[in-house]
């Protein structure tokens, strides 16, 4: 698909009716068939019939690919303009303050601090009180310190609150990197050390800056990423965070939850099980104030987290509904296979084999990692069935899917070591306590093996 058909299906219907009248504004189109090319897409939905496209462009003339391209080319353009004009008016500040700029640069002096004063006023009724608010902050208080600097020559109040607010501004994104770089060190082992990080502390301290709320929640973030066994940093920041989460940004906001649910589940790995029932909050929470879906989109990964967490809450009846629920909210692509293994999740959960297996096998995963996932369902429910024959079938059917499949990397492995080890579960005897004691030692001491707690409980219900 090409890159302006890519921006064009981005539009909702909205975008598409104000789009129309960007074209038609000869303040920014001066050529009808860039308009008519736009009204082709609209009426067809594609721009692939390009002998049919250029009749409708240029009636009774020669085809020239060149003079389409260039159709094309004014189009993408043109969107491009559209899609930046319409993120710069729906950008809270963004339009007055470009109005308070143009009356400054033309000495406008009455219209500008006409504007000044309303941009304050605006900017103290909003809510927001996170990174963006001191940024708009301290632009204004820019404008007017370069404005009453030409009144004003020996005039420093403006210029001490400039060096207020850039400290505000310089420490919060400090710490939000931090945050990240954090995260990145414990995800995938990176080393490198951001600079300064004492210097930070430095000036929250001797500035008093934790009186701040936005700055009290971030620090409180990185504390809880670099001190993971202490969990008073953690109830810290739980606490402020989800009573004035309210004051940040979309985008603040959403790293801010995926932090603190990172956090949560490192603790379950290492065995604190009672963390899922704060990340089951974060994420009731972040869905109830939108904050997890991105343009009414809520990302497949996101989505499966949250039925693995309230599984393990056992909140059968609250999945059962989220399931169904945001189940448009995903993409297109994925609404299917995602509905259908997560229910089938549910059911295995519930003891509902036969209606887990349904789902599993009415379903196509064209991702390898889903289809991996739900094979290991299945593998499950044979063997608690006691289906013997059906379960050998589907392991060979699975070591040759796994063998298929030459770019799993690590799940490969993994899958593998399932396989055998399921095997070895199926021929030991109940009554050989040495074989039984040896399969769990080469279960409990393989490395990778992500089903290992389930392959242990088997061999648990053996002994007993």
């Amino acid at each position: 698909m090409s890159k302006l058909s890519k921006a064009l299906e981005s539009l909702n219907r909205a975008e598409q009716k104000k789009l129309s009248a960007f074209l038609g504004s000869t303040f920014f189109n001066q050529r009808l068939d860039v308009l008519k090319l736009y009204e082709w897409w609209l009426a067809h939905g594609h721009l692939d019939d390009k002998s049919d496209l250029y009749e409708h462009l240029y009636p009774g003339q020669t085809f020239d690919p060149q003079r389409l391209r260039l159709a094309f080319s004014y189009l993408q353009q043109l969107v491009n303009q559209y899609l930046a004009l319409a993120h710069w008016q729906a950008t809270p500040g963004a339009v007055e303050h470009a109005q308070m700029q143009a009356f400054h640069r033309r000495g406008l002096e009455r219209a500008f601090q006409e504007a000044l004063t309303d941009n304050k006023k605006m900017l103290e009724k909003q809510p927001l009180r996170g990174a963006d608010y001191y940024q708009q902050k301290s632009l204004l208080y820019w404008e007017e310190a370069r404005f009453e600097s030409t009144r004003n020559p020996t005039e420093v109040a403006y210029l001490a609150s400039l060096a207020d607010h850039a400290d505000i501004i310089w420490v919060m994104q400090k710490l939000r990197l931090f945050c990240l770089h954090q995260m990145q060190c414990i995800m995938y082992q990176v080393t490198p050390v951001l600079g300064l990080k004492q210097e930070v502390e430095a000036v929250i301290n001797q500035g008093h800056l934790l009186e701040i709320p936005a700055v009290r929640i971030w620090y409180y973030c990185l504390k809880m990423l670099e001190n993971n066994e202490e969990t008073e940093w953690f109830s810290q920041f739980k606490t402020v965070f989800l009573s004035q989460s309210q004051l940040f940004s979309t985008d603040e906001i959403r790293d801010l939850y995926l932090f603190a649910i990172n956090y949560c589940i490192r603790r379950v790995n290492e065995g604190h099980k009672a963390f899922f029932h704060d990340i089951m909050g974060f994420y009731k929470d972040g869905l109830l104030k939108g904050y997890l879906l991105e343009n009414g989109i809520l990302s497949k990964a996101t989505y499966h987290n949250i039925v693995a967490a309230a599984l393990q809450t056992r909140e059968f009846e609250w999945v059962e509904q989220f399931i169904g629920q945001y189940r448009n909210h995903l993409e297109r692509s994925y609404r299917h296979s995602s509905y259908s293994f997560n229910m089938a999740r549910l059911e295995f959960t519930r003891k509902n084999y036969d209606a887990a297996l349904q789902l599993l096998q009415h379903s196509n995963y064209y991702d390898p990692l889903l289809a991996l996932a739900a094979k290991t369902m299945s593998l499950k429910i044979y063997y608690e069935l006691n289906e013997t024959d059906l379960l050998h079938a589907h392991l060979e059917a699975l070591k040759n899917y796994i063998r298929r499949k030459v770019t799993l990397g690590y799940h490969r492995t993994n899958y593998l070591n399932l396989v055998k080890y399921t095997r070895r579960l199926l021929f030991v005897s109940p009554f050989d306590q040495k074989s039984i004691s040896t399969l769990k030692n080469d279960i409990e001491q393989e490395p990778v093996l992500t089903e290992k707690p389930w392959l242990l409980e088997q061999i648990k219900q053996l002994k007993s």
